[in-house]
This record gives C-alpha cells, structure tokens and sequence, in this order.
C-alpha cells in the first residue's frame, strides 16, 4: 500500500466518472450530472456507501453508473497499489456555481482533495 498513490488513484477514478466514457442505459452520465449541476444543486456520490444527492434527482443512468463504478473500486485502486480498506472517506462533489473535486480520507486521517476533469 502506498498512500502517495491515493492522490493519483481518486483523480483517475473521479476523471473517469465524468468523462464521456461513462455511457451508460443510452446516454452520458455526464449528461444527467450537468443537468442536475445547471438546477444549482449540489453534487456529492459517497463511494463507500454507493449513496448520491440530490437523491430525488438520481436518474436511472447515474444509479446504474454508480453501482458499477462502486463494484470496480476496490481492483481500480490496486491496480495504483492503493488498499480501499484504508480509505475511510472517498466522496466526488460538485457543488453548485463550482468545480468538481474528489475528496478522500485515510485510516491516518489524512485529507485528500484533487479537482477532475476542470480548467482553471
């Protein structure tokens, strides 16, 4: 296990998340979430517990798309070298009028935070 590897591991975990290879039922994820994002509604997707918020407003598309990423998560990470069994908090937000960040926590209790496909 290297905790060097999270910061590399949650951006291509997160990048992927929002990049147009994320189609799923007919459609781009990203899609369903710019939607939801130009509403002015925070975005936030819990990894650990697979939950998404706004929860009223998860589409088919982003359960199907969560559920998938969720049950890759761990071999994703090792394949960085990272062990998910020491991450206590991984979280994707895209806060409303903002850019989307990953953000996690390890079992030290070190903050992670690395913004994903975004321009400065």
């Amino acid at each position: 296990m290297k905790y060097k590897n999270i910061y590399s591991a949650m951006h291509n975990f997160g990048a992927s998340f929002t990049s147009l290879m994320n189609y799923m039922l007919d459609g781009y994820v990203i899609d369903d979430l710019t939607s939801i994002h130009n509403q002015r509604f925070d975005i936030e997707v819990d990894w650990l517990s697979g939950s998404f918020v706004p929860q009223s407003m998860e589409s088919a598309r982003i359960r199907e798309s969560i559920d998938c990423y969720c049950a890759s998560l761990k071999q994703q990470f090792a394949q960085q070298n990272v062990d998910v069994a020491s991450i206590v908090g991984l979280r994707f937000h895209w806060p409303a009028g903002g850019r989307k960040y990953m953000a996690a926590t390890d079992d030290r209790g070190k903050a992670y935070k690395i913004y994903v496909n975004e321009s400065k």
